[in-house]
């Protein structure tokens, strides 16, 4: 009886991870309306929002990149990304550029969001719900200075 009853938790339990992977895998291809974080964006709009902000970030988009372009011995590579796809949350995630307690400057806020703006403008099928706009020391400012950031002040 316990061996049954273990049993068919087991199956409820897989049936449960199935039907929400199904609903992951379907409302990416489809999409899913809903009010504010409920709404699920399609795969090929998050892309295009990810592809968009990386053609627009520019070449130094964290500090990392100004120090590839001063330090001869930093390992050389393509810049690192600034927006990725969190495809549970359907979101496209940006990280910002913040100080080291992850406080973002109220001018690399501004900037980001303008840059974010721009974008949507070009591309009317993007909006701005489909981003999640998070703090992180290595995250992308459109004000980032070399000079500043090899001084040690940010660069943001």
């Amino acid at each position: 009886m316990l061996r049954t009853r273990r049993r068919r938790l087991a199956a409820l339990a897989v049936g449960a991870v199935a039907l929400v992977a199904l609903f992951l895998v379907l409302t990416a291809f489809t999409g899913l309306p809903g009010p504010g974080p409920l709404r699920r964006y399609r795969a090929s709009q998050l892309s295009e929002m990810v592809d968009a902000v990386h053609s627009t970030a520019g070449p130094l988009r964290t500090p990392d990149d100004c120090w590839r372009t001063l330090e001869p011995d930093f390992p050389t590579g393509e810049p690192g990304p600034v927006a990725t796809v969190d495809w549970l949350r359907s979101r496209v995630v940006i990280g910002m550029r913040s100080d080291n307690l992850g406080a973002v400057p109220d001018r690399t806020r501004a900037a980001v969001e303008q840059r974010l703006h721009e974008i949507i403008a070009l591309h009317p099928d993007l909006s701005m719900g489909m981003v999640e706009l998070e703090a992180t020391p290595e995250g992308w400012s459109p004000l980032m200075s070399c000079p500043l950031v090899v001084r040690g002040w940010g660069g943001f």
